[in-house]
């Protein structure tokens, strides 16, 4: 039964990086702002601290996870996706990780920030793939300048980021707010070996301070992006979180929503949430933004079934929960004959992307290549102590090991498929009673014909840097990248949102996230996530009253 009722002019949920980045420009704008969100808030000492002590990080077995969840609590009422909490449906297994507290799940995100290309708005027209944005890259162009500099992005100016060694690409009307990183002896060895090949380096642009940015200090290269930067100077939601409330907005974390309420006329009346007591709530505003996650976005607006609504809100298409995409991805090991000393710096800069673009894309699905920065120690003495090594043998092939040992990945772009989709279990449920999400995902011949490519490059890289590969995994890696799940489009009947991030069916609810992008390229979301949602936040600051 609810035991209190809350009132804002915007209720947002979910406090990720686009939530809050909304709260944060709307409550500067002196708006009254309500985020709700399903989990806790942290203090970064604690999750370095219990990253530190994290006995996973030990096991090869679990060797995932040392670089994403063991430092995040996974409770009942408000899950992760690092224990079975997912049902899957497959043919190919949605794996990915995302978490649950306040700053969502940018807290363990590697941190590549990029612009989509002018051309990967527009595939079905171009390329006869997949859909097209009803917006272009010109009508984003502002708005990635603007959360660029909310986030505080490094990267390099001038250089063309299609991957064909031109000049500067795409257009930009602001340069970067702070200079690229500097690079490291394995990023500028592989570079002038691929070179020789025709392969141009892209510096990839990233949320890590080279400069003292908002609070933020100089990276110190810390190599643990990936679960946790433990100085803050990898940007992560946290701080808009943080920042939306010293600007007014207020926060209510452990607030799990369950429900959104509709009227007869299709306006958004309240929503509902529960605590991890099982305490029921309900908040009641003028404007709605969803911005809970391409997963539990849809998850909600299906559990949401109401008289006017009997699908599901902002579900009359039936589109709520299809077309989930990712950069499933593969990827390759490689030995040299040489050392590289990976392990300093960021665990990712140096990528490929000469087929990122162009005609083959008719043919083919697209791609990056990256190489990470990384060096897992305890994976290695695993695997020489399962063959038996020990000693000084040890020690002598752990540091060849370590200094050799390149990790290659290529990240695919998913074409928006109907039947690739988010729905609601009928088997299992959370700690709270609430059906978990129940995912369906394939792939198909084009993604197929892009794996080929990919592996024709990494035949040819080994080649230049005098390397073997010595092991390969074709099994459909997911790179953490979903979307698609409330998509974006111009047509009510085959999407759910309009170009302005507005539900088609209702007139004062707002999605938010990679849910809304109708394609997403191969390059990582975050970025024109964000760039739509502070677009989504000026179009309301104008229209809404």
């Amino acid at each position: 039964m609810s035991t209190e009722t809350m009132n804002a002019d915007i209720v947002i949920i979910g406090s990720g990086i686009c939530g809050s980045l909304i709260a944060s420009r709307l409550a500067r704008a002196g708006r009254s702002v309500l985020v709700l969100e399903a989990g806790p808030r942290l203090h970064r000492r604690d999750i370095v601290e219990t990253y530190r002590n994290a006995p996973v990080k030990l096991s090869l077995a679990n060797a995932k996870l040392q670089g994403a969840g063991s430092p995040y609590p996974n409770t009942p009422y408000a899950p992760t996706t690092y224990g079975d909490y997912l049902e899957q449906n497959g043919p190919v297994k949605f794996n990915t990780s995302y978490l649950r507290l306040v700053g969502g799940t940018t807290w363990h995100f590697g941190s590549a920030l990029w612009r989509m290309l002018p051309n990967e708005f527009k595939p079905r027209t171009l390329y006869g793939r997949g859909r097209d944005w009803p917006i272009g890259y010109d009508d984003l162009e502002r708005h990635y300048g603007i959360v660029e500099r909310e986030i505080g992005v490094s990267g390099v100016d001038g250089q063309d980021e299609a991957g064909l060694g031109g000049g500067a690409f795409p257009p930009r009307s602001v340069p970067f707010p702070m200079a690229g990183l500097p690079t490291t002896r394995m990023f500028d060895k592989i570079a002038d070996r691929l070179l020789v090949g025709g392969f141009h380096p892209v510096w990839e642009p990233n949320g890590r301070a080279t400069e003292p940015y908002a609070g933020r200090p100089v990276c110190a290269g810390n190599n643990a992006c990936n679960p946790i930067c433990p100085i803050g100077a990898k940007y992560d939601g946290s701080m808009h979180a943080d920042r939306a409330e010293r600007e007014g907005a207020t926060i209510v974390e452990n607030a799990i929503v369950y429900r959104i309420e509709d009227d007869e006329t299709g306006r958004i009346v309240s929503v509902s949430f529960k605590r991890p007591d099982g305490s029921e709530h309900r908040v009641t505003g003028s404007i709605f933004v969803v911005a809970a996650h391409a997963i539990e976005t849809p998850k909600l607006l299906l559990m949401s079934k109401t008289a006017h609504s009997p699908n599901g809100i902002a579900n009359r298409s039936d589109m709520v929960g299809r077309n989930l995409m990712d950069n499933t991805g593969i990827s390759v090991t490689m030995k040299t004959k040489e050392d590289y000393f990976p392990g300093q710096g960021p665990t990712e800069l140096l990528v490929y992307n000469h087929r990122r673009d162009g005609d083959f894309r008719k043919e083919a699905s697209p791609y990056k290549i990256k190489v990470r920065n990384t060096t897992p120690i305890a994976q290695y003495a695993d695997t020489l102590l399962a063959k038996g090594v020990m000693g000084l043998a040890l020690d002598r092939q752990i540091r060849d090991m370590a200094a050799r040992t390149l990790a290659w990945a290529a990240d695919f772009e998913v074409m928006p498929d109907p039947r690739n989709r988010v729905t609601l279990s009928t088997r299992r449920v959370d700690g709270l009673g609430l059906p978990v999400p129940s995912l369906h995902y394939d792939v198909d011949d084009y993604w197929n014909a892009g794996t080929e490519l990919a592996m024709a490059d990494f035949t040819r890289f080994a080649q230049l840097l005098d390397a073997d590969i010595v092991k390969t995994n074709l099994k459909h890696e997911n790179r953490q990248h979903p979307s698609g799940t409330t998509i974006m489009g111009t047509d009510p009947a085959d999407s759910v949102v309009n170009a302005d991030s507005r539900a088609h069916d209702h007139p004062n609810l707002y999605i938010a996230g990679t849910s809304v992008m109708s394609a997403s390229s191969c390059v990582n979301p975050t970025l024109t996530a964000a760039a739509v949602a502070a677009r989504l936040a000026d179009h309301i600051l104008a229209t809404q009253t």
